[in-house]
């Protein structure tokens, strides 16, 4: 499986088509050639790529309707991902709201 194919599988399981522009910007990120083989070698990688690309993705619409055709995005579960590899690879939680305690 290439690293293409493989970001492309990570986003289907949410209900999400990515562009060939997004896995470009992924592959950049993580300076790596999306024809290459997936492996472990460079699955931290991609998966923090994955990560940084998901704030930019949910700005877009999260559903789509038109003529009969309906389409939407798992957004609670696409979101539990990026947290969960934020945790994974320490990295800052951007989207969480959790409260902050400020002492005065």
């Amino acid at each position: 499986m290439t690293v293409n194919d493989y970001i492309q599988q990570k986003f289907q399981i949410f209900g999400i088509q990515v562009s060939e522009a997004d896995i470009l910007d992924m592959c950049l990120t993580s300076k790596i050639s999306g024809e290459d083989e997936m492996n472990e070698h460079c699955c931290v990688r991609v998966s923090v790529a994955i990560a940084k690309f998901i704030p930019s993705l949910l700005l877009r619409a999260t559903s789509i309707s038109e003529g009969g055709f309906s389409m939407s995005w798992n957004i609670q579960g696409i979101k539990d991902y990026y947290s969960f590899l934020c945790k994974q690879y320490g990295l800052k939680d951007e989207l969480s709201n959790k409260p902050k305690v400020t002492f005065l």
